[in-house]
């Protein structure tokens, strides 16, 4: 308590930290901080067992190191299924080690730090310690790629596929770190006798190995495993005097055996202060004290059954769409509000319907039968997915890897096979047509037509269009034409060696008919670069169809655009995409939209780029001369949703710094809130706003006149342009203007 005078018999601060919520409301909590290290250093030592490695722990703490980190072979494994993660442990983890410790020191100075690593090195042999290798990490940036394998680990664990998952009941024990391996090697031996497997990340500096084992919670056989495996955790623990609950609490899962782990009188005391606090029994019942079976209230359980649903988009790998669902485990990390990008509704309206753990929620209580089972393609289901914007970053950020995306355009397809498709979903899915017919010799026409006041007031009363909006003008002069006139301008010209190397830039709707600049600055970067560009020659994608749930028709445009750029991928070729959504589309939906023809998707997603991708990729190889004009500029980046899920950003930060005095900072926006036509869409306006405004605005409106803004994303300019009036550009556009 930090009332005065201080009583030293009693500190309720410490009462309640314990407390999980059972015997007050906190409203205001202050916390004592640590200073920062100045510097760090990793070693990461590799081992042949899990047992040598946790044997090894409390030898490694003799040269006091600050963390001491697992990860298992299970984790190394489902890393090196990701293409991203393999790319990362490869600058890491030599040959094929069962595990890895990795190892944490505090220091001053880079000298003292190397030193620190010798000596544990020197320390592990003089002990004949069983390590293979030790790979040190002075560098701030390879330590980076440490710690980002190691935070992926529990997602890539939570994103196991199937019914069996790695349920977390036992995962928060701890012994003294010289118990470690035998506590970890009982309690293995014992899950495995009862055909259970394990899986493991923790902190084994702290004797705490978060244990998994996998459990199919929808069979009565595997879900009368949970008591038994957690009593003989309890009596492993009471013999190496553990503890329960060492870092997350007891909850439901463990607080039915706190009797028996703590005593009858100990745990008689616990029933008094919680009868003190709480005589109603009001907060958090069942925590700690008086808790129900730990199989009482399972998400599933053995009576847990699934209406059937005809499939329109691939979920085999997803061993089926309810699974895809069921990905969702409910740990609400959708629900946060201050990084990141999931979840953007939910950060604007805070509340549980517009999560992602909310909506996954909602869907499986109809497939389940907890609601009637027609709620699935009912308006209120609408109304509980409408506010979904395909953002894909549940797909990078929650620990199960939930494609939200991917479930609300199958929630789609499955709604309008019951209702009819509004008209204005249909034009905004035939974006291609209407461009093309509204650019060229008709572009003032349109253009006219978009800007008069009645027809705005038309739009917005009969199709939902807002007309607070500026929809996108039409290009007098399409990128496809002007490409045209300057090949055929070209070939009149003599002297002109050909390149010697060619690309396929893959030129979408928007970049072709409505901003074509962009399409002409990334064709004359490509070419300074030494470059031959071609045009794939296809129509739309099939993106703006997949947005709105019309399936077949995305199907037949991911057939078409395979068709055309197959050719080119057979060649070696790069195709290079400016619109984030539309390559990447290629590289995800695709496989979901043509599952007879992967062979096809994946050597043509092999071959796809970004341009950003491309242009890092050149510049990391040494193969990319171009000459930029000696200024100095400051570059505030706002990544694509799409781009920060399935790409990340540091290949834009590296193509847009490639110019010397050029400085890129990154604004941590989530989404902009445009999401292609969510924006425009009338009823949808006042939130797609108040997703820009959160981050993304207020850090625009403080740039300089002279900073530039760059977004690859034309829904994301055309959301800074509404809300700024500052035009953001394409980072071709910015590296097209910093030539020579």
């Amino acid at each position: 308590s930090y009332r005065w005078p201080k009583d030293s018999r009693f500190n309720l601060a410490q009462l309640m930290s314990g407390g999980e919520g059972t015997l007050a409301v906190l409203t205001d909590i202050k916390l004592n901080l640590v200073p920062q290290p100045v510097k760090t250093a990793l070693a990461i030592i590799h081992f042949n067992s899990l047992r040598e490695a946790l044997e090894s722990t409390p030898v490694i703490l003799q040269v006091e190191p600050s963390a001491v980190e697992l990860l298992d072979n299970l984790g190394l494994t489902l890393c090196r299924e990701v293409p991203e993660y393999a790319r990362l442990l490869s600058y890491f983890v030599e040959g094929q080690p069962n595990c890895v410790l990795i190892t944490e020191f505090y220091g001053q100075t880079e000298a003292e730090l190397q030193s620190k690593i010798d000596k544990l090195q020197t320390h592990l042999k003089r002990e004949k310690i069983g390590f293979t290798h030790i790979t040190p990490a002075i560098d701030p940036e390879l330590q980076t790629k440490v710690w980002t394998v190691r935070k992926v680990g529990l997602g890539l664990l939570m994103s196991i596929k199937g019914d069996h998952k790695p349920i977390p009941f036992i995962e928060d024990a701890a012994v003294p770190v010289e118990h470690l391996a035998e506590y970890v090697t009982r309690i293995e031996k014992f899950c495995n006798d009862l055909g259970t497997n394990v899986a493991y990340y923790a902190h084994a500096s702290g004797g705490c190995i978060h244990i998994r084992p996998l459990i199919n919670a929808k069979d009565a056989t595997e879900v009368a495993k949970l008591p038994k495996i957690t009593e003989f955790s309890v009596e492993l623990l009471g013999d190496f005097g553990g503890s329960f609950s060492s870092e997350h609490g007891d909850g439901r899962a463990r607080s039915w055996l706190n009797e028996k782990f703590f005593g009858k009188d100990l745990y008689g005391l616990y029933r008094q202060v919680k009868h003190t606090f709480d005589p109603h029994g009001l907060l958090n019942p069942g925590n700690i004290v008086d808790a129900g079976p730990m199989t009482e209230n399972l998400r599933y359980g053995a009576g847990y059954r699934v209406q059937p649903v005809k499939e329109h988009l691939d979920f085999s790998e997803d061993m089926g769409f309810h699974r895809a669902v069921e990905m969702c485990n409910g740990a609400g990390i959708c629900r946060k509000k201050t990084t990141g990008t999931m979840c953007p509704s939910f950060m604007v309206t805070r509340d549980e319907e517009h999560s992602t753990r909310g909506r996954a929620n909602a869907l499986r209580a109809a497939l389940s039968g907890n609601l009637p089972h027609e709620e699935l393609t009912s308006e209120r289901m609408f109304a509980v997915m409408d506010l979904c914007v395909e953002c894909k970053g549940c797909k990078a950020e929650c620990p199960s890897s939930v494609d939200m995306a991917k479930i609300k355009t199958e929630f789609l397809a499955q709604y309008y096979e019951k209702h009819s498709v509004p008209l204005r979903s249909k034009l905004f899915a035939d974006i291609a047509f209407w461009s093309h017919l509204s650019s060229g010799f008709t572009a003032p026409l349109a253009n006219f037509a978009l800007r008069n006041s009645l027809v705005r007031w038309g739009m917005e009363k009969f199709l939902g269009i807002s007309r607070r909006r500026q929809l996108p003008p039409f290009a007098a002069v399409p990128f496809t034409r002007w490409f045209k006139q300057r090949q055929q301008q070209r070939a009149t010209q003599n002297g002109r060696p050909p390149a010697a190397k060619k690309v396929v830039l893959f030129n979408d709707t928007f970049n072709t008919y409505n901003y074509p600049q962009v399409a002409i600055s990334a064709t004359e970067v490509l070419e300074a670069a030494g470059f031959e560009v071609l045009l794939p020659g296809h129509k739309c994608c099939g993106r703006p169809m997949i947005s709105k749930g019309l399936v077949n028709k995305a199907r037949r445009a991911a057939q078409d655009t395979i068709n055309r750029l197959a050719p080119f991928a057979e060649q070696g070729l790069p195709i290079v995409g400016l619109e984030p959504s539309c390559l990447l589309t290629i590289r995800d939906e695709y496989f979901d939209l043509l599952p007879h023809d992967k062979a096809r998707v994946k050597l043509v997603a092999d071959h796809c780029f970004t341009f950003e991708e491309f242009m890092a990729q050149l510049a990391e190889a040494g193969e990319l001369n171009l000459q930029f004009k000696d200024e100095q500029r400051h570059v505030l980046l706002h990544g694509h949703c799409h781009q920060k899920s399935l790409v990340g950003t540091v290949p834009s930060k590296q193509t847009l710094g490639l110019p010397a005095g050029f400085t890129v900072t990154e604004v941590d926006s989530g989404c902009c809130g445009m999401a292609g036509s969510f924006g425009y869409e009338a009823e949808h306006y006042d939130v797609s706003l108040a997703m820009a405004e959160r981050r993304l605005l207020p850090a625009v409106r403080k740039l300089n006149d002279e900073d530039i803004v760059a977004a690859a994303g034309v829904s994301c300019r055309q959301q800074i342009k509404h809300g700024t009036g500052k035009q953001a550009l394409h980072p071709a556009e910015i590296l097209r203007r910093a030539l020579k």
